[in-house]
């Protein structure tokens, strides 16, 4: 059974969190969701949600990849995370999958330079397409796959995003 972690904070995008989340468990995949700050995190809308751990629980080694959902300021939380950047670090490195929609791919990836000379592709507001372009080089597509790494524009391809990531693992959701 594939395992991925998605990672949330408060602030978090409801849409680019639960979506791949709900997609991923209908194929199969132990989908387990981290927190950066508690247990339960109020997200952009002000929906709540209950993290299965806490990011001190996150082993990388047990995982075959990670999503980063985007929202303000949860992806700056997410990015100002020690823990859960070397997690992400670690994935990229050991070649897992590293998914990130909305700010995250800026914010996370970009910034820490974990795209850089990929294509990708992130939210279309002008700050996080320049930080993109420092590292990497910006589509502007939906969803974008460079090797490892899926990055999405935002809540408007959410689904795409999610189905993305099905079609990366090799694994079908059921509907």
């Amino acid at each position: 059974m594939k395992k991925i972690a998605v990672l949330i904070s408060d602030g978090t995008e409801e849409i680019e969190a639960i979506t791949p989340i709900d997609i991923l468990r209908r194929a199969d995949v132990q989908c387990d969701v981290f927190s950066v700050r508690g247990k339960e995190v109020t997200c952009s809308h002000g929906i709540t949600i209950k993290a299965d751990y806490t990011i001190d629980q996150l082993k990388e080694d047990d995982y075959d990849g990670i999503v980063i959902p985007g929202g303000m300021p949860g992806a700056k939380y997410v990015s100002e995370c020690q823990k859960a950047v070397e997690c992400v670090k670690a994935m990229f490195e050991s070649k897992k999958l590293v998914s990130a929609i909305c700010a995250s791919p800026a914010v996370v990836l970009a910034k820490h330079g974990l795209i850089d000379g990929k294509k990708a592709t992130c939210y279309p507001a002008t700050d996080f397409i320049d930080e993109i372009k420092k590292r990497s080089i910006y589509t502007g597509e939906n969803v974008q796959v460079d090797g490892n790494v899926i990055t999405a524009n935002g809540p408007r391809s959410a689904m795409e995003f999610a189905l993305k990531i099905c079609e990366y693992l090799q694994i079908t959701p059921k509907f």
